[in-house]
This record gives C-alpha cells, structure tokens and sequence, in this order.
C-alpha cells in the first residue's frame, strides 16, 4: 500500500516535527532554552551583530521585546554573550558553548541525514535556504497575489 503524497506544508509541519525532536533533546540536556540556542547559533554564523537584529531574528521566533531583553541579559549574565556599542559577540565561553553544542547538533542531524540520499537531501537544504532567504514581504504578495504587474 503507498502512501498518499502529502501536501508541502503537510509535510513541512511533519518533518520539522521529526526533526525537532532531537534538537530538544540536546537542548534540554544542554540546559538551553530554544531562543538562547537561536542566539548562540546567529552569532556563531555571522559574528558580531547589531543587537537590534539578533532582537528582529528573536521576533521570528516569538520573542517580543521585553521577553528578547530578558533572554539577551541571561545570556550576558551566564557569561555566553557581551553588547559592546550596540553590537552583540559571543564571549570567548559563548564561543565554546557554542562550538560544542553545533558539534552535537551536527552530529545528531548527520545520523538522522543519513537515512536519506545525500543529494535528495542536499536539494532540500537548498530550496529551504533559498525560501529562508527570500524576503518576506514577497512571499507575502505571492501568497495573495499582490505582486505588481
């Protein structure tokens, strides 16, 4: 018996949920909470960064203003992550917890990934990134069909 296809968002919603289960499992043993990791994670790609986009990057995630304070001065308290003129670094530990946790991540998502053909899953990432990548406000117009003609 086959399967039915799935629709995108049908399947979206069923992988990350597949997906999510390991990383909350190395977060909740790493004692991190989600956004903390989404900190780390956005600092440890791009550097230093303006506070006020790793707090845009927050909202993405749920965190509203005072919430994204709060998790911003935890982080600073624990020592992981410093503001030097508005610009957000991690700490030489941040940088540590950092690498150690992607390292675990990474390992963890190589072994599930390797129940899948490597290009099937590499096709993936790509359109996901270019997804992540587009603009929102574009989506948006596609989605209702407000693009310009």
């Amino acid at each position: 018996m086959n399967a039915p296809t799935l629709p995108f968002g049908t399947a979206m919603a069923l992988a990350e949920r597949n997906l999510r289960g390991p990383l909350t499992r190395i977060l909740t043993e790493e004692d991190l909470e989600p956004g903390a990791w989404f900190t780390l994670n956005a600092l440890g790609l791009r550097g230093a960064t303006p506070t006020r986009t790793v707090k845009d990057l927050l909202s993405t995630s749920g965190y509203d203003g005072p919430r994204a304070d709060a998790l911003l001065a935890r982080l600073a308290a624990g020592g992981l992550i410093e503001d030097r003129d508005e610009l957000l670094h991690l700490t030489p530990a941040g940088s540590e917890r950092y690498a150690a946790v992607r390292d675990r991540i990474g390992t963890a998502s190589g072994r599930v990934f390797s129940l899948f053909d490597p290009t099937r899953v590499e096709t993936a990432r790509a359109l996901l990134q270019q997804l992540a990548e587009t603009d929102p406000a574009t989506i948006e117009a596609v989605a209702f069909d407000e693009v310009p003609a």
